[in-house]
């Protein structure tokens, strides 16, 4: 094959066998979201660049662009929340919103190598507090289940903790990015290195320095209580305490684990965030949290709370452990004659009424009767049976 027929860097093909898996994964998550009372929406995947740039804090750089017949600038999305909050704040009345999608998003800093990947997700808009935070997670957990994987965990923290440490400091914009990323990567030297640069006292940097050792299950809440310095550090803190509270009550306390340095990216999540990490992925298949002011651009607040699967990092999870393609309940063969397609097309209509998968090879072939792995052939032939 010439290079001109290569694919673009970060997209792929999937195959009949990859596409029943994935469609499999997407049908358990949508009937999951809707037993949980979600109902599903969609939005284009074309928006105008002032959306993300402007109202969804997304740097266009990052995004793919195209312009509109009169010159506006326009994007593939690269996520899903923003346009549903532009609807929710824009043609909704006020109110609670339950809602659950499935689409492409674009991004062009590749995701687990990825640039187009496929998301399922919920938004509950308008709604606020610890019981909408629990059922988020609850559902991501559930969701996961539901798709079959086991092994894995769901790593909380909250954006409040950090942010009470970034009060503390006097950083502008691009230096609290940085730290932000240094904190969310555990890198430890490089927040020693950063300290120095910046002038930060020995108790700001143990400060940042002990973040990454706060992780573990609900006994690590006692020690992030010590370390808070400033009311918005003590009232994530708690947040975080009656979460594990309500969550180990109902069962999930063995999927849970907290995450201090978990800090997201603050300009877009105001509180709660968490992902899910599992066995066989190279990163979270999982990542939400609570952003209630992404709709203050739209001039109305609307607080919630959501999360997004990565419905392709399923897929390569579950690819390793999947059984072979299934096998047909029935192959129909005929003999080539008007009668004998009649004849298969009648027990075709037949079998696959009765819910079964037919596999209909047409003329009789010996090699695709062999190459199909089903015992039970039916010959279809002109005359009576």
């Amino acid at each position: 094959m010439t290079d001109k027929f290569k694919q673009p860097s970060g997209v792929r093909d999937t195959l009949p066998a990859e596409y029943a898996r994935k469609r499999t994964i997407q049908d358990r998550l949508l009937g999951k979201f809707g037993a949980y009372g979600y109902r599903q929406i969609d939005t284009p995947a074309l928006e105008y660049g002032d959306l993300y740039s402007e109202a969804g804090r997304y740097e266009l750089r990052k995004l793919f662009k195209l312009s509109d017949c009169d010159g506006s600038l326009l994007v593939l999305r690269p996520d899903m929340t923003m346009p549903i909050s532009r609807i929710v704040a824009t043609k909704f009345p006020k109110g609670r919103y339950k809602l659950c999608y499935l689409g492409s998003t674009y991004r062009l800093a590749p995701r687990a190598g990825l640039r187009e990947f496929t998301q399922a997700g919920v938004e509950y808009m308008g709604a606020s507090g610890t019981a909408c935070d629990a059922e988020a997670i609850a559902l991501a957990i559930e969701s996961l289940r539901a798709c079959g994987i086991r092994d894995f965990i769901i790593d909380i923290g909250h954006v409040g903790f950090f942010g009470g440490i970034l009060r503390q400091l006097d950083l502008d914009e691009s230096a609290r990015k940085e730290l932000a990323a240094l904190v969310e990567r555990k890198d430890v030297i490089g927040e020693s290195l950063f300290a120095a640069r910046h002038g930060l006292t020995s108790h700001d940097l143990d400060l940042l320095t002990g973040l990454p050792m706060l992780f573990g299950d609900g006994s690590v809440l006692a020690k992030a209580r010590e370390l808070c310095v400033n009311d918005e550090m003590a009232d994530s803190v708690r947040e975080l305490e009656k979460l594990n509270t309500a969550l180990v009550a109902a069962g999930y306390g063995d999927c849970i684990s907290f995450d201090l340095s978990l800090v997201g990216e603050m300009s877009y999540y105001s509180g709660l965030v968490f992902q899910g990490l599992c066995e066989g992925a190279g990163s979270s298949v999982l990542s939400g949290g609570r952003y209630d002011r992404l709709c203050d651009a739209f001039g109305r607040s609307v607080p919630s709370v959501g999360f997004a699967v990565s419905v392709d990092a399923l897929v390569d999870v579950l690819q390793s452990n999947a059984e072979g393609d299934p096998l047909p309940d029935e192959v129909i063969v005929c003999d080539g004659t008007p009668e004998g397609i009649a004849a298969a097309l009648i027990r075709l209509r037949q079998q696959t009424e009765q819910g079964k998968v037919v596999d209909f090879l047409g003329d009789k072939d010996t090699a695709a009767i062999d190459a199909s792995g089903c015992k039970d052939v039916y010959f279809a032939k002109g005359d009576k049976q």
